[in-house]
């Protein structure tokens, strides 16, 4: 096409909530709450991170975190109450969350056991602190497996999941003892994970360098999670701590370093961010240092976020995950029913990971009293941070197109209405679309 129209989209740097990405959900901080108190009881003053924030003391979230137990979802052996987690998958969506999911094994009470098929052939319990059952001399490994395949298969590709747990052993599935397991026994439960998720992606406890290594040796399309971000010497003071000891050594110790490209990061508060502010840990480093190993979201736990922190906050929340800047975008004003529509832009991704789920981007051609949607080929999935991305496509048009002014929009589409498009860094959003130009099909003159 000789002629094209070149616009320059008006970048934004407000706090946006998307999928998948950003501070998990706080429910029990939405609403009307008369008193907003901390994880240790003392009452905090109502604050809000913009006037029409649902949640107090706390982001608005896009993003929600699911744990399930294997004993409820599996109460006869091979046969599942699914609509469990449906009904719980049903609630994220009318929220209008996207969710992270983890089914258990077990935790730590008497309530929290295996399941009872299970516990009846097998009553001893082992004395390791965190197993209910061991893995090496019972069918654990089998059973567990199994079910992670039936889950695998009922749930794989589901619109609402942003990623799913990968839980070994250990209680609440967070791997204790994964290193005292028979690695057969490892490799079968990792083996149902990653043969059984092949579109929803994963994320895999940093806890044991032989679990890890069967990932990476399997070139595994797997994220990492961790459950103690924040800690600065909780444990054992100065002498060690997960932020600068376990966390950056293990992270190169177990070629971990580069998984941020092939699924997500995510991370759970050590304790509660508040705890943080009472210790007195530095959150400049804390949130420094989790960019650097490229983090999506992170579980605060449905606590408050101190109100000190409430800008610092929000510049992590402005980087956490991915970022999506249109700098440029140029289009043909003036195409025919039959012909080609072309169209480029080039992008930016200014948070710190990719986009990991199967959003397509999306061209839609909104006239008088028609509408068409273009899908195209262009993968978000690929826009890395820090790097110019180019795009440019010849869209194919239908031989019945009416003539007409027809308005361009673009969008990153979910699929999901509840959830709705990812939000883009720019201005002028217009139903989850953004508005970027007219053009003239066929005979009639476009407006400038």
């Amino acid at each position: 096409m000789s002629k094209t129209i070149t616009v320059y989209p008006d970048v934004h740097e407000r706090v946006i909530e998307n999928p998948g990405i950003g501070f998990t959900a706080a429910p029990q901080l939405m609403g009307a709450p008369e008193r907003i108190c901390d994880n240790l009881g003392v009452e905090h003053a109502k604050y809000k991170f913009s006037p029409d924030s649902a949640t107090y003391n706390h982001p608005d979230a896009k993003v929600s975190f699911i744990g399930v137990r294997w004993k409820d979802i599996e109460p006869v052996r091979h046969s599942y109450r699914w609509e469990l987690i449906d009904e719980r998958l049903a609630s994220a969506r009318a929220l209008g969350y996207s969710v992270i999911i983890r089914c258990s094994p077990y935790a730590l009470q008497l309530d929290d056991d295996i399941p009872a098929w299970f516990r009846e052939a097998y009553p001893e319990r082992p004395a390791f602190p965190f197993w209910r059952v061991d893995p090496n001399t019972t069918p654990y490994a089998d059973y567990w497996s199994e079910f992670i395949s039936a889950f695998a298969a009922r749930y794989d590709g589901h619109p609402l999941l942003s990623s799913v747990d990968l839980a070994i052993v250990g209680a609440w599935g967070e791997g204790g003892g994964t290193e005292f397991m028979d690695v057969e026994a490892i490799s079968r439960i990792i083996d149902a994970y990653v043969d059984g998720f092949k579109q929803t992606p994963l994320q895999a406890l940093l806890h044991d360098p032989v679990s890890v290594g069967l990932l990476t040796d399997r070139r595994a399309r797997v994220g990492f999670r961790v459950d103690c971000l924040g800690d600065m010497g909780g444990f054992h003071g100065e002498r060690w701590s997960h932020m600068t000891d376990f966390y950056p050594q293990n992270i190169q110790n177990f070629r971990m370093a580069e998984a941020w490209k092939q699924g997500p990061v995510v991370f759970e508060a050590c304790w509660h961010m508040n705890d943080w502010y009472v210790q007195g840990w530095d959150i400049d480093y804390i949130i420094a240092e989790s960019l650097r190993w490229h983090i999506s979201s992170f579980n605060n736990k449905g606590t408050v976020v101190p109100e000190p922190w409430r800008e610092k906050v929000e510049g992590w929340l402005r980087q956490m995950g991915y970022r999506f800047e249109l700098r440029t975008f140029s289009y043909s004003p003036e195409v025919r029913p039959g012909g080609c529509l072309e169209v480029s832009g080039l992008w930016a991704n200014v948070g710190v990971a990719p986009l990991y789920n199967r959003y397509p981007l999306t061209i839609r051609l909104v006239g008088v009293s028609q509408t068409y949607t273009f899908t195209c080929q262009e993968d978000p999935r690929s826009w890395l941070p820090d790097e110019d991305i180019w795009w440019e496509e010849w869209l194919s048009l239908p031989d019945d197109l009416a003539e007409g002014i027809y308005q361009l929009e673009l969008g990153i589409v979910t699929g999901i209405e509840e959830i709705g498009n990812v939000k883009l860094a720019i201005e002028g959003e217009k139903d989850g679309y953004y508005p970027l130009g007219t053009i003239r099909m066929g005979g009639v003159q476009a407006d400038g």
